[in-house]
Parts: structure tokens; C-alpha cells; sequence
């Protein structure tokens, strides 16, 4: 199931040129990395992702073309290359970075959808560079962008004087060591997509299985006998399956070992629906991380005063290829406990892969993400 670029820039299906100009901008203040540098680790890098595929979105809705193939057969189409009924697909993303800008992400690789960091940080510069700002921001954002293209203002600036506009490198994620986010990561060194298996070698029997973390796979470590590590961010750097145990590097430095129990996977795109507060309902969180003991998402980025959201998981609808633990289920108790990863969404229920038989569907309630 592809991303929904309308809902990454607040808008709706039908919305103008002009909509989808200033849902971009309102979006991308808020999801710019420097706004996230004082937080976790696994929010600077939701931040950096959502950063990605809202220059994402923005590049195919801008675009009629793009967006009339979006429109009609999703995401899917646009990254495979697929036609569209005017016939032919639009060339994939790409470009240089004008005027010298240079933004500094944790990766270089493309994020999800094909957007990559350069590209991203070019459509940031074009689209603020010139001073057109109007619509996009509150007076607090005013000042974030006078900060970070400097306090004479975007119009007129010049890098090496070949551009419209230059910005300061992103130095939030300078620290990150390599941390990735759901969504596409690939390996420790360049974050190309949770939920997706890395392709570059996984250690000591780690493979595709529907039943464990990927490589890449952002987590919080929880609940181990020494506290010292409680807390902790990292990524899954392998499955050692004569232990039964991940590989965990901690974005502090240095690996640890622990039991599938204890590294609860930082999931990105986790989307709000159906609680009693309506102004939360159709957000999409930075981060989700599921507390086995309250029952509960602990979601990032859906308050506007910064603060953890708790969300009961029939409220969450969970992005595909997540790994999910099923629980609660009375109709076949024998299925607690295992673990999949979501393959579909239909209405209410997840379309769950598990190893060795035939997808299950089951309610939101029925799963929990591992």
C-alpha cells in the first residue's frame, strides 16, 4: 500500500495548484530536520523521512502529469515505471542541488517513493528561496526560516550566483550515527526504508521472513534485566538465529544482543483514525512505538506542544511490511504470540503474512507492532 501524498501535505483530492503549493510548505517547515535536532534519535530521523516523502509528494502533485498516474494506479505505478493513460510514465525523480545549497542528512541514498536527499533539499530551496512564503507559516516558523536563510530575507539570495537561493547545510542529524526510520530503509550506514529488508549481506541467518526485523529496522530497547540500556535507540543490524536473538547497533555506539522481546521497532507513517478527538484523527505520526503494558501507541508528532500521544492500536493504522506480534485473539488462542508482517489493508483488518501458511486477516486490535 503506497503513501498518501494528499495527507502528507494536509490536502484534499481535489485541491489547486495553489493548495498544494502551501500544504507543502506549511509541511515541510514542520518536518524540516533542524526543527527536530534537539530530539531522540528515532524522531530526528522520522523527521528527516517525512522531510523526504513530503518533497516527494509535492513532486508528484505538482506535476499533472504525475499526479493523473498517482491519481488513477498510486505510488506503485510512479515507482515502477508504470504508464499512465495519457501515455507514459514521467522520468523518475533526479537533479543537482542549485545555488550551492547542501543539506546535511544522515544519508545520501534515495528515501522512499525515489526521493533523495539532494532533491528534496533542492525543492526546499526553490520553493522558499524566492520569498514565497505566503500562506505557509505561522510567525514562529517566520522566524525559523529567517534564521535559516538568514535574517535579510529569502528574496534575492545567490549561492555561487547560479541559483535562486541557498540555504545553511541541515546539521540535525549530525550525531544520528547511521540511525534509519520505517519506511525504506536499508543498511546501518544509509537509511533506505524500514519495513523493507536490507540487500547488502544480513549476518548469521537473518533473511526476508515475515516474522523478523529487517536489517536497518529502527528500535527501542525495552524492558531488559540491566536498566542501563532501557531507553536506548538503535538498529538491527542482524539476526543471530543460533541465539534467537538481534544484533542491535545503539546509536551511542557499540552492539548489543538482545531477545526479539526487547527491541521494540520504531514504526514511522502509523496514521490515526476513528478516536473521539477529532483533531487527531488522519494524522500520520513521526514515530509509533508500541508499550505492551498499557497497551497502547506512543505516538510522536501528532501534538502541537511536542508531547507522546497514547493511542489504543484499533485506532492505528499501521504502514505495510511492518513486523506485528498477534495478541487477543479468543477465536484461536494459538495465535498469540506469533509474529508477521502486515502485507495488505482491508477496511478494518490487517492482511498478516506469518511463516509457512496463508495470510491471515485480523482486526486492528489483533495485532500489535513488534
Amino acid at each position: 500500500m503506497g503513501k498518501d501524498y494528499y495527507a502528507l501535505l494536509g490536502i484534499g483530492r481535489g485541491a489547486s495548484d495553489d493548495d498544494i503549493k502551501k500544504g507543502y510548505r506549511k509541511a515541510a517547515v514542520k518536518w524540516h530536520p533542524d526543527k527536530w535536532s534537539s530530539k531522540p534519535d528515532a524522531e530526528k530521523a522520522a523527521a528527516e523521512e517525512r522531510f523526504k516523502d513530503i518533497a516527494a509528494a509535492y513532486e508528484v502533485l505538482s506535476d499533472k502529469k504525475k499526479r493523473a498516474i498517482y491519481d488513477a494506479h498510486g505510488e506503485e505505478a510512479l515507482k515502477s515505471g508504470g504508464s499512465s493513460p495519457a501515455g507514459g510514465m514521467p522520468g523518475g525523480f533526479g537533479g543537482g542541488m542549485p545555488g550551492g545549497v547542501h543539506f546535511s542528512f544522515s544519508s545520501s541514498g534515495a528515501g522512499p517513493g525515489g526521493m533523495d536527499n539532494a532533491r528534496a533539499a533542492e525543492i526546499f530551496s526553490q520553493l522558499f528561496g524566492d520569498g514565497g512564503v505566503s500562506g505557509a507559516s505561522d510567525s514562529s516558523d517566520d522566524e525559523f526560516l529567517a534564521g535559516l536563510f538568514g535574517r535579510g530575507g529569502m528574496r534575492g539570495m545567490r549561492g555561487d550566483g547560479r541559483g535562486k537561493g541557498s540555504a545553511p547545510s541541515m546539521g540535525g542529524f549530525g550525531g544520528m550515527g547511521g540511525m534509519g526510520v520505517v519506511g525504506g530503509l536499508g543498511g546501518l550506514g544509509g537509511m533506505s526504508g524500514m519495513g523493507m529488508p536490507g540487500r547488502r549481506g544480513q549476518a548469521r541467518g537473518a533473511a526476508d521472513r515475515p516474522d523478523r526485523l529487517p536489517r536497518g529496522t529502527p528500535v527501542c530497547l525495552m524492558e531488559l534485566s540491566d536498566a542501563t540500556y532501557n531507553g536506548a535507540a538503535g538498529t538491527v543490524e542482524a539476526w543471530d538465529e543460533a541465539r534467537g536473538r538481534y544484533v542491535v547497533t545503539l546509536s551511542a555506539g557499540g552492539t548489543l544482543s538482545v531477545k526479539p522481546q526487547n527491541a521494540r521497532q520504531v514504526v514511522a507513517e502509523a496514521r490515526v483514525v476513528g478516536t473521539s478527538q477529532p483533531q487527531l484523527n488522519g494524522k500520520v505520526a513521526a514515530a509509533a512505538t508500541f508499550d505492551r503494558q498499557s497497551k497502547r501507541y506512543r505516538m510522536e508528532g501528532l501534538a502541537n506542544d511536542g508531547s507522546t500521544v497514547a493511542v489504543k492500536p484499533e485506532n492505528v493504522v499501521l504502514p505495510h511490511k511492518t513486523r506485528v506480534t498477534i495478541q487477543d485473539v479468543v477465536s484461536r488462542p494459538q495465535l498469540n504470540g506469533r509474529a508477521g508482517r502486515i502485507i495488505d489493508v482491508e477496511g478494518d483488518r490487517y492482511v498478516v503474512e506469518l511463516p509457512g501458511q496463508d495470510p491471515l486477516k485480523l482486526r486492528f486490535h489483533a495485532v500489535a507492532a513488534c
